[in-house]
């Protein structure tokens, strides 16, 4: 089996299974934990490591020590690879993770551990994999999977990151070539019809994009990213029915979706179903507490249904976390004159005027 031909997804479930089969299903995830995030500066390291050189008669006797304990140690691993499971259970992390290691490179190759342990790490809490921050990062990428693809044309995930990179630049035909090609190599990969589908929204081609989003939702059902993306483009449409009932759809496998409870909430509010507007944007500020905007469309929803003290504790919590947001001010203000506070709403004029 040649894992680099694998995509994530086959490489995650088949190292499961291995690391099962080796390790009992109740060490998986003492395995998977032990996979932490990296950190630390190397270059620090390495100069922790060059410094204080000893002399050569020092180097060569730490080196013979060195090759008396591998050997003993070598020994002590084959006798904790041989162990069985129940052995394996009362083993300190490390040795799991030792253990778990060495199968995984029996069955998947050095590759297949490196891949494992990569997407495990980011599981963790760690940054995404090949996370492109800038131009120079997409280029890079580019220029490295060009070559990977020329030695092996077989691995998709290295289409999908090629294709990543060029959408980054904005060169959105390229990245639809790659995407189609993995397609090619993997016809029921739903990430690649996803990001196809990504490519095709940003060249303004809604209904290719409908179409990859719809395919990737056959191809995994809960793919929540899939229902938003494809919500957001019913809305560009006007299908106002389909978008509410994508959003509804992502919050159900992704309840902290918080742009997917505040898309609803819209939609919800120009339907005229306040109270479920105001449901959905209560549910936005929860996961989002930091949004003033989305505390102002609260408040707006409050000027509708005359529930003016709520409208201006939102406006007001809108300014508060945005002193220069104008729109907040004059709603504010536009409140404040029914409610006849003609000095507070002639104050947020002033300051609407000072602002620009």
């Amino acid at each position: 089996m040649n894992a680099i031909e694998l995509i994530d997804d086959e490489l995650y479930e088949i190292s499961r299974k291995v690391l099962t089969d080796k390790l009992g299903a109740s060490q998986v995830q003492r395995f998977i934990r032990y996979c932490k995030p990296g950190k630390g500066d190397y270059s620090v390291d390495r100069h922790k490591l060059l410094a204080n050189q000893p002399d050569i008669d020092t180097i060569v006797r730490q080196i013979q020590d060195g090759r008396t304990a591998r050997e003993a140690e070598e020994r002590a691993r084959a006798k904790r690879f041989a162990a069985p499971q129940s052995e394996i259970r009362d083993m300190t992390d490390t040795e799991v993770y030792e253990i778990g290691s060495q199968a995984l490179v029996d069955r998947l190759g050095v590759a297949g551990l490196i891949g494992f342990t990569r997407i495990c790490q980011e599981l963790n809490g760690g940054p995404p994999r090949l996370l492109i921050e800038n131009r120079e990062d997409a280029e890079g990428y580019i220029k490295l999977y060009t070559a990977t693809l020329t030695l092996n044309p077989k691995m998709v995930e290295d289409y999908i990151k090629r294709g990543n990179a060029y959408s980054y630049i904005g060169e959105h035909d390229k990245a639809i070539k790659d995407y189609s090609e993995a397609i090619m190599l993997k016809p029921n990969y739903a990430k690649a019809y996803y990001n196809r589908g990504n490519a095709y929204r940003d060249k303004v081609d809604f209904d290719k994009a409908i179409a990859d989003y719809t395919k990737a939702i056959e191809l995994k059902p809960d793919y929540a990213e899939a229902y938003y993306n494809r919500g957001k483009l019913y809305v560009e449409d006007e299908a106002y029915d389909k978008a509410i009932e994508d959003f509804s759809i992502t919050i159900k496998f992704a309840a902290e979706h918080s742009d997917a409870h505040g898309y609803r909430a819209y939609l919800y509010r120009e339907r005229g179903e306040y109270n479920k507007a105001i449901e959905g944007f209560t549910k936005e500020i929860e996961l989002r507490p930091c949004d003033a905007e989305t505390y102002e469309e609260r408040g707006k929803i409050y000027v509708k249904i005359g529930e003016y003290d709520k409208a201006i504790a939102d406006f007001s919590e809108a300014i508060k976390l945005s002193p220069n947001f104008t729109d907040a001010y004059f709603e504010r203000a536009i409140v404040y004159l029914r409610m006849d506070k003609l000095e507070s709403a002639i104050q947020d004029f002033d300051k609407i005027s000072e602002l620009k």
